[in-house]
């Protein structure tokens, strides 16, 4: 129902910190990919709670998150020459990191 007077605005993005960490994480990865440590640190430190949680969620009962995380980022330093730039890094380093247990 409109309301006389009341103009609707238009809704907010639905949420536009995502595009900003897809394009950060594409950057790091680039970085990576030229042998910055420091932008693979940065990369751990933004991914690693989320990562970590999934491979919780998908490792057997008592299997070594953590450890499947460090292997999975080692993973990733060693891959990233072949990462081709686009909006899709996080699934490319979701894929390093869940396939590398």
């Amino acid at each position: 129902m409109k309301h006389p007077g009341h103009a609707l605005s238009p809704p907010p993005p639905a949420c536009s910190v995502p595009g900003r960490a897809t394009a950060r994480v594409d950057d790091l990865l680039v970085q990576i990919a030229h042998g910055s440590r420091d932008a693979l640190g940065e990369l751990y430190d933004l991914l690693a709670p989320l990562l970590l949680e999934l491979l919780r969620s998908r490792l057997p009962d008592g299997a070594d998150a953590r450890s499947a995380l460090v292997e999975g980022f080692s993973e990733v330093w060693r891959q990233a020459p072949s990462y081709a730039p686009g909006p899709h890094g996080i699934d490319w380093v979701i894929d390093r990191v869940t396939e590398a247990r």
